[in-house]
């Protein structure tokens, strides 16, 4: 295999396989990254046995089809300090790899082509096709509410619902609960339901971006492929049952404030200054026409901090994690919300855009 890549190509897309790529592993294939030289196309994959990618890259030129199997993190490595370079020469020569700039020369050890795990091909028709930008702030929206430990494997991953024309989105760690909701290009071949682990939906949001390409998505029985105009991508399905989460939103909130949410995120970062990890609850006094945010903690201090809302129902005061808090105002997207709520030791919900439903459980405060 003989090729000449473009640096900067190369590295964007080194970037984004080798984040899939095991860092610790008693199969070193496993820490390589697949070269497949042919048709003037290099294809790079890497994969941990249970998610993949495929990237296309067309920046370079082919001189000699061919495989190779390479450390991925000596690559990048290498074609990081060649920033500076125009282009790199990749020749291999059996399992032993060139790697040539205008003033170096690396010479590297790699593995049988052979050896290297098979990684899916979106090869059949897409279930359905979705605009990249709003996938990217769909997954924005509720990928920081997983669970980070896979006591519960189900909500480690974020379900996704896609039937007609619409997509839903939904992520829930036991304590808080996101959703959201956005369109389709067209309508879904099929109605399709399946969680879909963190690590791809974080890949996801890497490719799609803000951009305005199409991603199409095919899910089969225990596994999801996402294809972009550059790359492929392929996972395992989380398995198990996902809550049911239309039980957890509250339908009994009779109180209901409205805020501006740069506001109220500014309030909340002052007010949790003060806390700590014994005391990690922000009490929340709302009132006709204001919000008044007050947290204490033992040898560290008190902190009153007052915030103008429009409150329609009776005055309530409840207390909330700040943290998980702000991460939903951070990610909500609009300028005002309203935070619905029934009573101190009952779940409360915030709404913004029509797309965006957040549930979370209150604190309790000595």
């Amino acid at each position: 295999m003989k090729v000449i890549a473009q640096t900067a190509a190369l590295q964007e897309a080194l970037t984004l396989v080798g984040s899939i790529v095991s860092s610790r592993t008693p199969k070193p294939v496993l820490q390589c990254v697949k070269l497949v030289a042919a048709q003037n196309t290099l294809t790079l994959l890497t994969t941990d046995l249970e998610a993949g990618a495929r990237y296309h890259l067309t920046a370079v030129q082919v001189e000699e089809d061919g495989e190779a199997t390479i450390p991925a993190d000596r690559l990048a490595g290498i074609v990081r300090e060649s920033a500076g370079e125009d282009s790199l020469t990749i020749h291999t020569d059996k399992d032993v790899c060139h790697v040539r700039g205008s003033g170096s020369h690396f010479k590297i050890f790699g593995y049988d082509p052979a050896e290297f795990p098979t990684v899916a091909d979106f090869v059949e028709p897409a279930d359905f096709v979705v605009a990249a930008g709003e996938l990217g702030k769909m997954i924005a929206k509720t990928l920081f509410a997983t669970a980070k430990s896979h006591s519960h494997y189900a909500i480690s991953g974020v379900l996704w619902n896609a039937s007609g024309r619409k997509l839903e989105l939904v992520a829930t760690d036991g304590h808080r609960l996101a959703q959201t909701k956005g369109s389709l290009a067209k309508s879904a071949a099929r109605d399709v339901t399946a969680i879909v682990p963190g690590k791809l939906m974080s890949l996801i949001q890497r490719v799609a971006g803000d951009g305005e390409d199409t991603l199409e998505i095919k899910i089969d029985e225990n596994q999801i492929l996402v294809r972009t105009p550059r790359a492929v991508l392929v996972s395992t399905l989380v398995q198990g049952n996902f809550p049911k989460y239309t039980d957890v939103i509250p339908h009994d909130c009779t109180r209901k404030a409205k805020l501006a949410t740069e506001v109220a995120e500014r309030c909340l970062r002052m007010a949790a200054l003060l806390t700590n990890e014994e005391s990690r609850g922000v009490r929340l006094s709302f009132r006709a026409n204001e919000l008044v945010l007050s947290s204490r903690a033992p040898e560290t201090g008190e902190a009153e901090i007052k915030c103008p809302i429009e409150l329609e129902g009776e005055p309530l005061d409840i207390a909330f994690n700040p943290a998980f808090l702000l991460d939903a105002l951070r990610v909500c997207g609009t300028d005002d919300f309203t935070f619905e709520m029934a009573s101190a030791n009952k779940p409360a919900m915030v709404k913004a855009g029509g797309d965006f439903l957040y549930v979370l459980m209150p604190v309790e405060l000595g």
